[in-house]
């Protein structure tokens, strides 16, 4: 594990996915990152994910003609990223480059670097891809940070600012796929998004707000509130597992969108995707402040 620490925070990170594990306030001890410690729910913390989001149809898709598996989330979050680089205690560059075992996955060579940097109100989190490769190179990306929670689901809002009102929401189904659709988010209040169960037991809620230029999860009685920069990041997901109680929620900025169900998609084609030239890089970015 990679420890990070300033005055105000601390916080580890897993080699293994490139993956923050835990984000510690140090005054007062409160964790903000979800970890299961009873199995019960979800054993993961905020993984990243690249080159897909969400479940791929028939766990394939297309490129240039040929057919390629992908996992859900793609596999970032599986791999060792092969490169850390720590430059102070409050910095650290991690980097996925492609091998044997992602070419066969995904035919590009390619470079995946993760900054994480503590500030003085929270953590900046900036990803770069690099496409070593001669052909144009498609791909999503997307962050999937859970934030425990101290009361239940029902003493939340998320709210966005900037986005346009009144919210509409991509349409689920079955899931974890879209139907193609983009309809009224019947349940929100304006920007604001009260937070319940119920509201998530049917599966994730994917935000289509390209105008939001954050979102920010408060409890209702103001004793917690964290912040996320959306400025890079068209669509926000609410989720939480269905059908659980569990004590955290996912509240996950996504540059690009999983699959509408039906046969293989080209990711050439795809809505959402990015597409990064022979050379170039793409650039990601976003900052968690925390009160």
């Amino acid at each position: 594990m990679i420890t990070l620490s300033n005055a105000q925070f601390t916080a580890t990170i897993n080699p293994l996915g490139a993956e923050l594990t835990t984000l510690t306030r140090r005054s007062n001890g409160r964790e903000y990152i979800w970890s299961d410690t009873t199995g019960k729910f979800w054993g993961r913390h905020a993984p990243i994910l690249f080159p897909a989001i969400g479940r791929s149809n028939d766990d394939h898709y297309l490129v240039d003609g040929q057919t390629f598996p992908m996992r859900q989330h793609g596999f970032a979050r599986d791999f060792e990223f092969d490169d850390v680089q720590q430059s102070s205690d409050e910095t650290v560059i991690l980097t996925l480059h492609a091998n044997a075992e992602t070419k066969a996955l995904y035919p590009f060579d390619f470079a995946l670097s993760v900054t994480y940097t503590l500030t003085e109100t929270g953590l900046q989190v900036q990803y770069h891809v690099t496409n070593a490769s001669a052909h144009p190179m498609p791909f999503a990306l997307g962050s999937h940070p859970g934030f425990a929670l101290e009361q239940p689901l029902g003493h939340y809002t998320v709210t966005l600012t900037g986005a346009n009102t009144p919210l509409t929401k991509f349409g689920i189904g079955p899931v974890p796929f879209r139907n193609g659709a983009v309809e009224p988010f019947a349940e929100s209040d304006g920007a604001a998004i009260p937070l319940s169960h119920e509201l998530l037991d049917d599966g994730l809620i994917i935000i289509n707000a390209p105008e939001a230029t954050s979102a920010t999860l408060a409890a209702n009685d103001g004793s917690y509130r964290v912040t996320i920069n959306l400025a890079d990041f068209p669509y926000l997901t609410l989720w939480s597992p269905e059908h659980k109680n569990a004590p955290f929620v996912c509240v996950e900025p996504f540059h690009g969108l999983p699959d509408v169900a039906g046969a293989p998609t080209d990711w050439y084609q795809k809505a959402g995707n990015t597409t990064v030239a022979p050379g170039g890089t793409s650039a990601f970015g976003y900052d968690l402040t925390l009160n």
